[in-house]
């Protein structure tokens, strides 16, 4: 996808084995494939939902409810559709891995099928963990479909203080994750917000985002946040981290910020910040962009 337009904390020992209280967990899953999903892909569900049922049965689960709405124009008429999907999410996150996945590819009766098997180290969802309220914006309109070009934002609430960033990570394996907020006149520091109140990221309403930049003397005029592809369809996830605590970015080899972190390094960040943090939480979003 093309790119969006646009301390240390020291530790005591007690506190890390009190924020951990992570258990051993192990689950398996059986995933038949769709016509329409890749092996990789394939692979990727098996194993995440493998990990989903094994913290489902070491700490049970809670229903979700995802509400989605979108609107297409046809024959210069503008119509808009509502969906309502629910589900049930464990009541754990996972930290990490204490042995690899280990994944099968069946076919029966002419029919993928995937199995996958998980170890691993997870800590339960404590009922103290903020309420969150995240809207993705497609056009200023909640929808987590786009078209190629279209405007991108989002809609935040927290239940209480805290600090919140935002990255991006694309269909590319190994491409690095992107972080869309702080923005580069953020001086690499989380966002700081208020308990109860709504943000809209990555938009002009927002006033820390860049309306300019200076390079090399100029001044040049920042367009809205938008999504692009150069694909026929493409998924990428957008990655909400917030905390009570104020905490420290993806920093390079040489102990600055950037904005782009390898994929791996990104994924080490998040574990280690999910055994110190208890009130460290991570939501993920997928979004879906057609070329067309």
């Amino acid at each position: 996808m093309k790119r969006l337009v646009f301390s240390i904390i020291l530790l005591t020992l007690a506190f890390i084995c009190n924020a951990q209280k992570a258990v051993s967990v192990s689950g398996e899953y059986r995933y038949i494939v769709p016509e329409n999903v890749s092996i990789t892909d394939a692979k990727k569900i098996a194993i995440e939902r493998a990990k989903n049922e094994a913290m489902a049965k070491e700490f049970g689960t809670l229903v979700t409810q995802t509400n989605t709405s979108t609107m297409k124009t046809i024959d210069g008429k503008v119509e808009t559709g509502f969906t309502s999907i629910g589900g049930t999410e464990s009541k754990g996150i996972w930290i990490d891995d204490t042995k690899e996945p280990e994944v099968k590819v069946l076919f029966e009766n002419d029919v993928m099928v995937v199995e996958a098997k998980v170890w691993g180290k997870a800590r339960e969802i404590k009922n103290s963990e903020t309420d969150l309220e995240i809207k993705i914006l497609c056009n200023g309109i909640e929808s987590e479909r786009f078209k190629d070009k279209d405007k991108f934002s989002i809609d935040f609430k927290s239940a209480s203080k805290g600090y919140v960033a935002i990255f991006l990570r694309d269909d590319i394996l190994d491409d690095p994750v992107f972080c869309l907020m702080p923005y580069n006149n953020e001086n690499g520091e989380p966002r700081e917000v208020k308990g109860n109140t709504v943000y809209t990221f990555l938009s002009k309403k927002d006033p820390h985002y860049p309306l300019a930049m200076e390079k090399n003397g100029k001044t040049y005029y920042m367009p809205p946040t938008t999504l692009t592809t150069e694909k026929a369809v493409e998924f990428n996830k957008i990655i909400i981290v917030f905390s009570k605590n104020k905490f420290t970015l993806p920093i390079s080899e040489d102990g600055k910020y950037v904005p782009e972190t390898p994929t791996d390094k990104f994924d080490k960040w998040l574990r280690k910040n999910r055994l110190n943090d208890e009130t460290w939480q991570v939501i993920e979003k997928t979004v879906e962009i057609r070329n067309k």
